[in-house]
């Protein structure tokens, strides 16, 4: 418990007695218990707790906010990501068919990509 001090940044690993919601949830140590952290939702997996004080086991917190909390971001990743694939996947048979030069797929690579950050 020594190794937490109120104001703490923290993340919750996979909560082990608590519901697996709070998983990646980034928040801030607002008290300590004998046993327990207390600490204030900033930026939880999910919207809905934002503000939610909840109580963890100390193993189950990582000093610092690490990744990428929400799931909805999470998943708006992972779209990403697969849309840029896509991209680069058409450009690659535009290539191969001999539409565009090299040149122009990596314009509409960049361009591809900067328009999903959009």
């Amino acid at each position: 418990m020594s190794s937490f001090k109120v104001g703490d940044k923290v993340t919750v690993r996979w909560p082990s007695d608590k519901p697996a919601y709070h998983e990646g949830s980034h928040g801030t140590v607002v008290t300590i218990g004998t046993k327990r952290v207390h600490v204030k939702m900033d930026k939880a997996a999910f919207e809905s707790h934002d503000g939610e004080v909840a109580t963890f086991l100390p193993g189950d917190l990582k000093i610092g906010h690490v990744g990428i909390p929400r799931n909805s971001d999470r998943m708006n990743d992972a779209f990403t990501k697969v849309r840029l694939e896509t991209g680069s996947q058409v450009v690659v048979a535009a290539l191969d068919a001999g539409v565009i030069t090299p040149e122009q797929g990596e314009q509409i690579n960049a361009a591809w990509a900067n328009h999903l950050q959009k």
